[in-house]
């Protein structure tokens, strides 16, 4: 099997069905199956081979996607980074998957050519455009075959390298294996019943598991239309939706605030969207009414984490939904609630959520000993705090793990606070989730100033911004002249 195959079957059976659309372009499965084998064969001709990393650098646009299918296809592993992450997040990035080849916009050729050592790995760098020290897509596209077949991969061979703090609270990389991420993708087709009719609104990053999994694996897995969106920008967005006619979405919640208060919105029909799912953080009940009593559609919560490709449960059109639960879960997928010796609880008593499937990763990338630390025993433990009922729904009630959800992002406390630490002014730090109905939460920092010293709350920030992408820097600096730490060590009396 191969997971590029998605695209081979839709291009086969309908290859003038449209597989993606971005902005004013809309492009066939047959034509997306040509520009994937074309760079396939310039990947190939540059000396990348089976088992190599190809980092993409990429926003929500179809380079992504040829890119992360291309990948698959050679028998490479895709490594999906955020484009916004620093030069500093990078340099830990590719110093732990050394990749073989990148691809990206044109204004991140220079911030990749100033990482240390790339030369000793990296054998192609690929931009969106022209620019000194990259080969132009443009170029691929006229210069190679459109004809490749795609390499026959043992199911359990790595497919996909998605670098998150981990559940141990710094950058790791989770290897999904091509299994993984096939059945994963199987929810819209096989559990919603949705076909190629499916018009499948691709909002949320795809270098994000969610993006990915849900919003284009699934609605290609389903032969539908992706209809790619790289940057949220409402006035732009609305009039684009409309004439979509979007049927389906994963959205995190910070987007259905948007979609209720977004002046924009005010006139919006989205009367066609029959499947609109709520993922990455907590979708607070008051949005979830309103949102449903706006626009006459019911929204299904989920839960899921990197390490499971994301997916783990769902409520969805085929059960009742229990808006205060996370669902029910996804076929082949088996949930238990653990005390913490590794024992299960009953029904209804809570505890840590731990996993079994075809959906947990294969482990983090190179890093066998933190692997044994979240795989044991054949089950996945997710950090995350919950209860099971009677008919067997996820009701989820904290966190074990020192993280913040912010924006449907996972900020780990010990990444930022390792950064700021750093600052000349900086004795103690100690980060704290703050209630936002939009955000879900919002990231302060308690600081404690070195003796003599009173630093300045822009000044913090800003230094965190040097090194970590914006959504992981505090929005607030609260200074304190001293952090009490509970028996855990998070701050006491801060909540």
């Amino acid at each position: 099997m191969n997971l590029s195959e998605i695209v081979d079957r839709s291009a086969n059976d309908m290859p003038d069905h449209p597989a993606l659309v971005f902005e004013e372009t809309t492009i066939t499965y047959a034509e997306l199956l040509k520009t994937i084998n074309r760079l396939s064969n310039a990947l190939v001709k540059a000396g990348v081979q089976k088992g190599d990393r190809i980092v993409t650098l990429l926003g929500n646009r179809p380079e992504l996607v040829a890119g992360y299918f291309a990948a698959a296809r050679i028998g490479a592993v895709a490594v999906t980074l955020n484009p916004l992450s620093t030069v500093y997040e990078l340099t830990n990035y590719l110093t732990d998957c050394r990749p073989a080849a990148i691809l990206c916009k044109e204004d991140q050729v220079s911030k990749i050519e100033s990482l240390k050592d790339r030369a000793d790995y990296v054998k192609i760098v690929i931009s969106t455009d022209p620019v000194d020290g990259a080969v132009p897509f443009a170029e691929i596209e006229k210069t190679f075959s459109g004809d490749f077949k795609a390499m026959d991969m043992d199911p359990h061979d790595p497919a996909v390298i998605i670098f998150t703090a981990g559940l141990l609270g710094k950058a790791l990389g989770a290897t999904l294996s091509h299994n993984n991420l096939d059945t994963n993708s199987n929810l819209l087709r096989d559990v919603a019943r949705r076909g190629p009719e499916t018009h499948g609104l691709a909002l949320i990053p795809l270098f994000h598991a969610f993006g990915a999994s849900v919003n284009l694996l699934g609605t290609m897995k389903a032969g539908g239309t992706v209809y790619l969106v790289e940057r949220v920008d409402f006035p732009r967005l609305i009039p684009w939706l409309q004439k979509a006619c979007i049927t389906y979405t994963g959205l995190v919640p910070m987007v259905y605030y948007g979609l209720l208060y977004h002046p924009s919105c005010k006139d919006l029909d989205l009367s066609g969207l029959d499947i609109a799912i709520s993922g990455g953080a907590p979708l607070s009940m008051e949005i979830y009414e309103k949102f449903c009593d706006r626009y006459g559609i019911d929204v299904y919560h989920g839960y899921g984490l990197t390490e499971a490709t994301p997916v783990v449960s769902w409520n969805n059109v085929s059960v009742p939904n229990k808006p205060a639960t996370v669902g029910p879960p996804i076929p082949d997928v088996t949930i238990a609630i653990h005390d913490d010796d590794g024992n299960p609880l009953p029904v209804g008593t809570q505890g840590e959520v731990v996993v079994q499937g075809p959906n947990v990763m294969l482990g983090y990338f190179g890093r066998p000993t933190e692997t044994q630390t979240v795989i044991r025993n054949g089950w996945l433990y997710t950090g995350d705090i919950g209860f099971l009922d009677e008919d067997g729904y996820l009701t989820l009630t904290g966190l074990k793990k020192d993280l913040i959800i912010t924006s449907g992002f996972n900020v780990y406390c010990q990444e930022v606070e390792e950064i700021l630490i750093r600052h000349p002014q900086v004795a103690d730090v100690a980060l704290i989730g703050v209630d936002d109905l939009m955000r879900g939460q919002v990231i302060h920092a308690l600081v404690v100033p070195e003796p003599g010293t009173k630093p300045e709350e822009r000044e913090i920030i800003r230094f965190c911004k040097q090194y970590l992408s914006r959504y992981k820097c505090p929005r607030k600096v609260i200074l304190v002249s001293e952090i009490v730490r509970d028996a855990h060590g998070k701050p006491a009396g801060w909540s």
